[in-house]
């Protein structure tokens, strides 16, 4: 088992995830492949977070990359920023969303918290009797549910 030594009180942590992670790599004197490697994350995802690409972490996410650098969660988690979707993109998220489930995907990543959504596709009836399909699903890590 790796052991690190703690990071001292008087570090300044970055204001930012990117800057966050790219501190404490640094400090632990790490490169990118080796984070890429303990984490079990892709060395291309580690580029987008310390590039500020991504901005948050999916709960599994988080604990890897906390795993891997020898920290708490809570230091990661306290500098995440989430995307702030309007209604409009929202809209177009949850058509698309939609789309792919009545085409018969079930591993879905959820719009608002990027955790793993239940998918699946229910059959009606409309006034007529016809058969009508209608995509359904509920993130397993937020209150997110498409109807």
């Amino acid at each position: 088992m790796r052991q690190f030594r703690p990071i001292p009180p008087e570090f300044n942590l970055g204001e930012t995830l990117a800057r966050r992670v790219f501190q404490i790599r640094e400090f632990r004197n790490m490169t990118r492949k080796d984070l890429s490697r303990y984490s079990r994350l892709k060395e291309e995802k580690i580029e987008d977070i310390e590039a500020g690409v991504e901005t948050w972490l999916s709960v599994v996410e988080r604990q890897l990359l906390a795993k891997a650098l020898s920290i708490e969660p809570i230091l990661l988690q306290e500098v995440e920023t989430r995307p702030n979707l309007g209604a409009e993109t929202m809209y177009a998220l949850e058509i698309e969303l939609g789309k792919k489930i009545l085409e018969g995907k079930t591993v879905l990543e959820c719009p608002k918290c990027g955790g793993t959504l239940n998918c699946r596709v229910e059959q009606g009836y409309d006034i007529q009797g016809n058969v009508i399909k209608m995509a359904k699903a509920y993130c397993t890590s937020c209150a997110y549910t498409l109807r």
